[in-house]
């Protein structure tokens, strides 16, 4: 009997063992508690059950099962996270690398909703291009930039060797020979100078003694005008001022319809007055040549 019971202990033993491995193979922690929630991606390329998903960095669950839709031909993911992980309910699961060898894992990206997500719900889901798939994207237009300089750079040795040719090749000697004449008029014109180079110094030296003249000159007008500005403080001191001042009085006082000059030069009645005895005189004075008799009398004794 004894033994009957050891065998069916052993046998129950082996039998859980067995459950507890499958369940730990599928991603399951038997031993802790978990919260499950589901995952729609068009794609589960590199990843399968256990595959671990992340929070900042550390482990927070497994994946638990893979399904296929047949009808919206994508598939649902389904996760297993610890419930020590707060998960909002606007969370997202991106898949991701973790090595450059193409190791893909789910990472954890908790979202900033007041809400938190209840067991069984599908979270939003994202993929990161895997590193081997970014690398040579990175690298493609570096390929393409490279391809476009060696086609330049075969452009550019087919243009060098068109110039080289026999015609342009020519051209070039004639160029080379000019630049050797220039070259060689350079060195006499340089002799030249050289030989003249006394003379130049002399007018150098009177270039000098110019500007000392004009220094000399313009010191002197500086001193004309000083003595311009000692006369014009003179004639100001002299008392120009006030003899301006009472000419200026004088116009005034001519000006003032008030005054006596004023009123002889403003008035009509004295203008019509000298008009009147301006016309009496000549009416005598044409008498006078008609009747002189009438108006000189000569007595004789």
């Amino acid at each position: 009997m004894r033994k009957e019971i050891k065998t069916g202990l052993f046998a129950v033993i082996i039998l859980a063992a067995t459950l507890f491995t499958v369940e730990y193979l599928k991603g399951k922690d038997v031993f802790s508690k978990t919260t499950t929630y589901y995952i729609i991606y068009p794609s589960v390329d590199g990843l399968e059950v256990s595959t671990a998903v992340t929070a900042g960095g550390y482990q927070a669950g497994r994946v638990s099962g893979l399904s296929y839709n047949r009808e919206s031909m994508d598939y649902t993911v389904e996760v297993s996270i610890s419930r020590e992980f707060a998960v909002p309910a606007d969370s997202r699961m991106e898949v991701y690398s973790a090595d450059i060898m193409g190791t893909r894992k789910i990472r954890l990206m908790a979202g900033s909703s007041q809400k938190m997500a209840s067991e069984g719900d599908t979270l939003q889901g994202s993929i990161e291009p895997d590193m081997i798939a970014s690398l040579v994207g990175s690298i493609s237009p570096a390929v393409r930039n490279l391809d476009s300089l060696i086609s330049n750079l075969d452009r550019t040795v087919t243009s060098v060797n068109l110039i080289l040719g026999n015609e342009n090749r020519h051209r070039i000697e004639n160029i080379l020979k000019h630049l050797e004449t220039m070259s060689a008029d350079l060195e006499s014109t340089a002799s030249v100078i050289k030989e003249k180079s006394p003379e130049i110094n002399g007018i150098l030296t009177n270039l000098h003694s110019i500007s000392s003249s004009l220094d000399s000159a313009a010191a002197s007008a500086a001193v004309m005008l000083t003595d311009a500005e000692a006369v014009t403080a003179s004639i100001r001191d002299a008392g120009l001022d006030s003899t301006i001042e009472s000419i200026h009085s004088l116009v005034l006082k001519l000006q003032d319809p008030s005054g006596s000059v004023g009123r002889l030069m403003t008035s009509d009645s004295l203008y019509n007055s000298l008009t009147r005895l301006s016309n009496d005189l000549d009416s005598l004075v044409q008498g006078i040549k008609q009747d002189p008799k009438k108006y000189i009398k000569i007595s004789v004794f």
